[in-house]
């Protein structure tokens, strides 16, 4: 009946171990998902502002004759 009961303890703190390891991964992963978010957002802004910038150059390479001084 000892033996039983230790089996038991062990099981339950086996769970507890795989669940903590589990929840700790999720948070890992997690980061990783918003780190590389972030970078994306970064990389899609600074290309909507080259993307403008290059435009913007254009129109005044074409039409800033139009605008005096």
């Amino acid at each position: 009946m000892k033996r039983m009961g230790k089996v038991k303890n062990s099981r339950r703190a086996s769970q507890l171990i795989e669940e903590g390891l589990l929840v700790v991964l999720a948070l890992v992963m997690l980061g990783a998902v918003f780190t590389v978010s972030k970078n994306i957002i970064a990389n899609v802004n600074n290309f909507f502002a080259s993307l403008v910038g290059g435009l913007g150059e254009l129109a005044n390479s074409l039409f800033g004759w139009l605008v005096p001084g």
